[in-house]
């Protein structure tokens, strides 16, 4: 019987000891990677892109395509495109100031006493808070390979509790944003269109 117990003993700490290991090595493959991301992200200024937004609200769903701009200063413009009733609407924040200019009403709206935004929701916050990733796991879309990373969010809510992004493997092109609430239920959709860097 003591032969058995030190026997499972054993297993036990050859088990840990490979986890140990493995987890240790992925750590270190992960660290390369962000590595390398970072390196090449330091070749650009931003990027432009056409995103496609799905917002879900319990049964409802809202459906946006906006144009979006961003740059390392952390301005960005995104304009909309659809719905109808929303095109030509843009919001721009510059200085750390946000403004919305809306077509029908020909004015431009300054919203200067918001303390903070969340920006968490643009792929170029990501690409500056490499140090939020929590998980790097890797997935097959339409036969190409994808790095998909799980962030936490800054300013948790119920809505918004973990953001997971899917980047093409091969050259670090975002291909989807999905914000998912405490639940791990999708709140947000965000598919990516056109992606172009900016380059220095």
């Amino acid at each position: 019987m003591k032969r058995f117990f030190v026997f499972i003993l054993l297993i036990m700490i050859l088990l840990t000891g490979c986890n140990f290991n493995n987890s240790k090595d992925a750590s270190n493959k992960d660290k390369k990677l962000l590595s390398k991301i970072e390196k090449t992200y330091e070749d650009y200024i931003g990027y432009k892109c056409r995103t496609n937004i799905k917002i879900i609200s319990g049964d409802a769903i809202s459906e946006y395509t906006i144009e979006e701009t961003y740059n390392k200063s952390n301005d960005y413009r995104l304009e909309i495109l659809s719905p109808e009733e929303s095109e030509g609407i843009v919001i721009l924040n510059t200085d750390g100031k946000i403004f919305v200019e809306h077509p029908s009403i020909n004015q431009s709206i300054s919203l200067t006493a918001i303390k903070s935004l969340n920006n968490q929701i643009l792929v170029g916050d990501f690409l500056k808070n490499l140090g939020n990733i929590i998980n790097i796991s890797g997935e097959e879309i339409d036969g190409k390979e994808h790095i998909v990373f799980e962030l936490n969010i800054d300013e948790k809510n119920r809505y918004r509790d973990l953001v997971k992004i899917w980047v093409r493997k091969k050259d670090f092109v975002p291909y989807k944003l999905n914000v998912l609430d405490h639940n791990g239920l999708l709140q947000m959709e965000i598919t990516y269109e056109d992606f172009k860097f900016i380059k220095n």
